[in-house]
């Protein structure tokens, strides 16, 4: 196995990772599906307030491209259909029924994939409602099915703070992943890739798996981001789309090929120092929060993240999973109060990836961190931080600010479409401007797809 080791970067070490235990969480009394979670996708709702839907049925679809759906994760009744500015759908609620009754949705056999031709496996896919668990490089957005991707890559570990391990989340699950392995491979002329965390021992499910090669990655994050992932093994020249998921996503489209049904279940991570339990559940997509959380919303000061803290979306305490979500987080949300003289001591209980603040004298295990950002945003001043961050080869200040400037073509030559959001995250947490770099990328993706 070809191992490669990222030397920049930071990782952020937090209190109350999810232990390795697996629970069936209890059957949700709502779920919901939130179009807002698919940038650049046109949604058009098919199903009204009162209808009664199946686990598989169609809620709505891409009117770009109306072989898109979203489906329904449950069976039961549509009792909410949320629009905002200009009747855009936001999201579809269902109250959900004691039992599953499945629809009928576009299948495939692992036997088909030779005969069955790219672009009919493709419309399949569509139709079945996992096409967006498919995302592309550059841009990070839904894949286009127009271009056939140089690669597919397959995220089999993760170094966010207290993200969900995929190791755990895919036990027992082998058949199904090979399963996934066997549709990506038939979705590109080039190479499948698995990326596993280096110096450790795969499990079963991950050695066994044939029709992909396998990279192991080592040093601090991002070395678990699909986007450096990309830069070491195989850059993308002009012209030219990687596709990637994570390695649980692909098991789901296996268990859509073996089962020949829309796999509405999904393996969560609950962690974090707020958390009532910090372990594995199965849970049903879109579920209410509350039932990973003891069957109540939780209260007090307390940040519920759909996600992890640095790539998750803040969400209400009595709010839903999310359809990326493979890990939720609570931490504490800290409030406006402010530590007395904390400008002056020298934070030795504290997270720093600076060493202006002297923790790294004597650094803990982990830390219980809460949300304050412990200053406002100030103008940016280059002291070189993002860049001890970045393995990437760009520089993230001037790219930034080439996008402030609305110079696209400059922000093309300094690297924006080897980034997005995810990959800059670390330099939002190091930065001493406060800035949210991630926004400044996409407001230059956003500009350059425009332009496009």
């Amino acid at each position: 196995m070809t191992t490669y080791t990222i030397k920049k970067g930071f990782d952020i070490r937090l209190t109350g990772a999810a232990q390795p235990r697996m629970d069936q969480a209890p059957e949700p009394a709502t779920v919901r599906v939130s179009a807002l979670e698919f940038p650049g996708l046109k949604p058009k709702p098919v199903v009204a307030e009162g209808d009664a839907v199946r686990t598989g049925d169609r809620l709505f679809f891409d009117k770009s491209d109306p072989d898109t759906a979203l489906l329904s994760p449950a069976t039961g009744k549509v009792t909410k259909v949320e629009l905002g500015a200009r009747r855009a759908l936001q999201w579809i609620e269902i109250a959900v029924d004691s039992a599953d009754r499945f629809a009928e949705v576009p299948t495939v056999t692992v036997d088909q994939l030779s005969s069955l031709g790219r672009d009919e496996l493709i419309r399949r896919l569509k139709g079945s409602g996992l096409w967006p668990l498919l995302r592309q490089r550059p841009i990070g957005r839904l894949c286009d099915a127009s271009k056939t991707p140089s690669a597919i890559y397959v995220n089999g570990m993760d170094t966010e703070p207290l993200a969900a391990d995929p190791a755990v989340a895919c036990l027992g699950r082998g058949a199904e992943l090979q399963a996934g392995i066997d549709v990506l491979r038939a979705l590109t002329d080039g190479k499948v890739y698995l990326t596993v965390a280096a110096g450790r021992t795969p499990p079963d499910e991950f050695r066994n798996l044939r029709g992909v090669e396998v990279r192991g990655f080592a040093g601090p994050h991002p070395a678990g981001l699909v986007g450096t992932h990309i830069s070491r093994i195989a850059p993308l020249g002009e012209g030219e789309v990687a596709w990637f998921l994570k390695v649980q996503e692909a098991a789901l489209i296996g268990a859509w090929v073996r089962d020949g049904r829309y796999p509405a279940v999904r393996t969560v991570a609950v962690a974090g120092s707020r958390a009532p339990t910090q372990q594995y559940y199965r849970v049903r997509q879109g579920a209410a929060l509350s039932v990973l959380t003891g069957g109540n919303p939780v209260t007090g000061d307390v940040r519920v993240i759909n996600g992890t803290v640095l790539n998750g979306v803040k969400v209400a305490p009595d709010g839903y999973l999310g359809f990326y979500a493979n890990t939720v987080t609570l931490i504490p949300e800290g409030g406006d109060t402010r530590d007395m003289f904390g400008w002056g001591l020298p934070g030795f209980g504290k997270l720093s990836a600076s060493r202006s603040v002297f923790s790294w004298l004597t650094p803990k295990p982990a830390y219980d961190l809460d949300a304050r950002l412990n200053g406002g945003v100030r103008p940016i001043v280059n002291i070189g931080s993002w860049d001890r961050v970045m393995p990437l080869d760009i520089y993230p200040t001037y790219l930034v600010r080439a996008i402030q400037a609305g110079d696209v073509e400059e922000a093309l030559k300094l690297g924006l479409l080897e980034v997005t959001e995810e990959d800059v995250a670390l330099c939002t947490f190091v930065d001493h401007c406060k800035i949210e770099v991630g926004d400044i990328i996409r407001k230059g993706l956003d500009m350059y797809e425009k332009e496009a």
